[in-house]
C-alpha cells in the first residue's frame, strides 16, 4: 500500500471514529445539555420575559403577573421537559390558563417570542425546535 494511500485510510477512519463520537454525544447529551444548561436556560427565560412584555399582541395577558414568579415557573418547567435536574410544580397548563381565552394567534406569537428568546440566548435552530415540539401539546390546553 502506498503511503498516501495509507494516510488517506488512517485520515478516513479517524474522521469516522470523530463523527462517531459526536453522534454518540449528542445522543446521549439531555435536551438541557444541548441548549446549554442552566446558564443558557436562564437566559432565554429572560430575554422571553422582555420580547413578550414588548409583543402587544399577548403583553395584555401578562399585565398584574408576577414575573419573577413567572420566570421561576417557566425556566422550572422548561428545565424538567428538557430532562434537566429540575421538578416542575406549577399549575397544569389547562388550569393556568383558564379563564385567559387565548386563541391560537396568540399562543403562536408566544412561540414566535419563545423562539426569539432561545436564539438571542444562543441556542441552536435545531435544539429550539426540540424544546417547541415539547411545548407545542399544550396548546390544547392553553387555547380556548
Amino acid at each position: 500500500m502506498r503511503a498516501s494511500t495509507l494516510r488517506t485510510a488512517v485520515q478516513s477512519l479517524c474522521l469516522a471514529a470523530a463523527l462517531h463520537a459526536l453522534t454518540a454525544t449528542a445522543a446521549t447529551q439531555t435536551l438541557f445539555d444541548q441548549i446549554g444548561g442552566e446558564k443558557v436556560l436562564r437566559s432565554a427565560v429572560d430575554q422571553f420575559v422582555v420580547i413578550m412584555l414588548d409583543d402587544s399582541r399577548i403583553n395584555f395577558a401578562f399585565a398584574g403577573t408576577n414575573l419573577d414568579k413567572f420566570k421561576f415557573q417557566l425556566y422550572s418547567q422548561l428545565c424538567a421537559l428538557s430532562a434537566g435536574p429540575c421538578e416542575y410544580h406549577g399549575r397544569d397548563m389547562h388550569t393556568a390558563h383558564e379563564g385567559l381565552k387565548i386563541d391560537n394567534a396568540q399562543f403562536n406569537a408566544l412561540t414566535e417570542d419563545l423562539y426569539q428568546a432561545l436564539d438571542r440566548a444562543g441556542v441552536r435552530y435545531r435544539v429550539q425546535n426540540k424544546l417547541i415540539a415539547l411545548l407545542a401539546p399544550m396548546q390544547k390546553d392553553i387555547v380556548k
